[in-house]
């Protein structure tokens, strides 16, 4: 079981992850995400699996195209052993290109929940589980059901 101080160091690591998100400068990223990091993203079917922080950086500045003014908060952030678990929310103005779909104009909360493994004091693994179903509701592309 990893030390107290472990944990503490990182749950910081997965808050400048979210700061990056936030805006900060996606160089930060290097510090504390390793070279060749796993991201599942799900559903699979719709955001699938990359390697690599580059991957990672391609998939924040995709989604910053679609959302401008893009912000993320951390409501729950929990430690321990190798692996840090958070629920967010995350959002922004629909002013760009997301996934295909064309700008809508719309603003947007989505909920969001993150695993990140560790080893070595780096993000070697991150699964993301985006409410897919919610954004694409908010943003008018799908119907509610019964709707």
């Amino acid at each position: 079981m990893a030390s107290e101080t472990t944990l503490e160091e990182s749950k910081q690591a997965v808050q400048q992850i979210f700061d990056v998100w936030d805006g900060d400068d996606e160089d930060a990223l290097d510090d504390v995400m390793a070279e060749e990091v796993i991201l599942h993203g799900h559903p699979e079917e719709v955001v699938g699996t990359s390697r690599g922080r580059d991957a990672y950086k391609d998939n924040l500045r995709m989604i910053r195209t679609g959302f401008p003014d893009l912000f993320f908060e951390a409501h729950q952030v929990v430690a321990e052993n190798d692996k840090v678990m958070a629920y967010c929310t995350f959002g922004g103005t629909h002013e760009g290109e997301l996934m295909g779909i064309e700008p809508t104009g719309v603003s947007v909360e989505v909920a969001w929940l993150g695993s990140y493994r560790f080893d070595d004091g780096k993000v070697v693994e991150v699964t993301a589980l985006p409410d897919l179903f919610g954004l694409f509701l908010q943003l008018g592309v799908i119907e509610p059901p019964g709707g």
